[in-house]
């Protein structure tokens, strides 16, 4: 069984780093301008109505908001740090 992270596993003011895009969480290609990758971002909110989703302030140039996105879309550093860790076999 997966284990799925969901907005209990994070807490408001938290720092994720975008590690992918959009995943299409709106259904069109438009989600690539939305996030930037690698870009750091800091929780603002979270919410048991989107139990996958956590509320960032998006800084694209075009979007000047904030909106639940997809957990699947960000990394927590610590996760970060372990990945890059394992790449050099450490």
């Amino acid at each position: 069984m997966e284990n799925k992270l969901t907005y209990s596993d994070f807490k408001i003011g938290q720092t994720l780093t975008c590690i992918k895009l959009g995943a299409g969480y709106y259904g069109g290609d438009s989600d690539n301008e939305r996030l930037i990758l690698g870009e750091r971002c800091v929780i603002e909110d979270l919410d048991w109505h989107f139990p996958n989703r956590v509320c960032i302030k998006l800084k694209s140039p075009f979007y000047f908001h904030s909106e639940f996105v997809p957990i699947e879309c960000f990394c927590d550093i610590s996760d970060l740090r372990d990945k890059k860790l394992k790449q050099l076999g450490i």
